[in-house]
């Protein structure tokens, strides 16, 4: 009889061949801060398959970048791999936009994770599991007003009749983590909402993300 894994352990694997990975580009994360998986064990069985299947299509991704002798610093390859092997599209315009110094993100309609670039891996002190399983409004703080900006542009590209790049026009501000010893500190401005497409509907949005640290790791907080 075939024996089948437990989603813990499904995603538990998912995560240490993830970073295992990346150490090949010189970038170390931890897959998980507990062994006991503390975030993905407080979801739904539902929302356990789902970060599993989004994993697993990211994961996948990187493979066939490495399979193809490419980088997974290359912020385009990436972001085309991981569309082609998630089924999904985007206008080639738009992508045209993406360089390797920017952050990559993208994000469904529920806010998570479909796809980060490997650089926010290297300048994060968030986990593996974190960034699958938690929303990005519960991973960082902005200054007073900015985390309402960001969810009204949000809700404003979802809504979209007519889908298409929206510009953030919201310059650079200041983002650090909420739930980390660390307590990193950004400086990034968002500049571009790309709209994401499964068949012809909207399905997620990409973000073009300035990295305005000049410091490859971001600054810890001051005490």
């Amino acid at each position: 009889m075939p024996t089948y894994d437990s989603p813990l352990a499904t995603f538990k694997k998912l995560a240490e061949s993830f970073t295992e990975m990346i150490e090949d580009e010189g970038v170390f994360i931890r897959p998980y801060a507990n062994p006991n998986l503390i975030h993905f064990t407080r979801l739904t069985k539902e929302e356990q398959m789902d970060v599993i299947s989004r994993a697993k299509l990211y994961v996948l991704a990187c493979i066939k970048v490495k399979e193809r002798h490419g980088s997974l610093t290359d912020n385009r390859m990436m972001v085309e791999t991981f569309l082609h092997t998630a089924g999904l599209s985007a206008q080639a315009e738009d992508l045209a936009l993406i360089d390797d110094n920017q952050f990559i993100e993208v994000y469904n309609k529920k806010g998570m994770h479909l796809f980060r670039s490997l650089n926010i891996f290297e300048s994060t002190s968030y986990t593996f599991e974190d960034l699958c399983c938690r929303q990005w409004h519960h991973l960082y703080e902005r200054p007073p007003g900015a985390h309402e900006n960001m969810l009204d542009l949000a809700r404003r590209f979802f809504s979209q009749e007519k889908p298409k790049i929206q510009a953030a026009e919201q310059g650079p501000i200041r983002i650090m983590e909420k739930d980390t010893l660390e307590h990193l500190i950004y400086q990034t401005e968002t500049k571009w909402l790309i709209p994401v497409f499964k068949a012809e509907s909207l399905e997620a949005a990409l973000t073009v993300v300035i990295n305005w640290n000049t410091e490859p790791i971001p600054q810890y907080l001051n005490p």
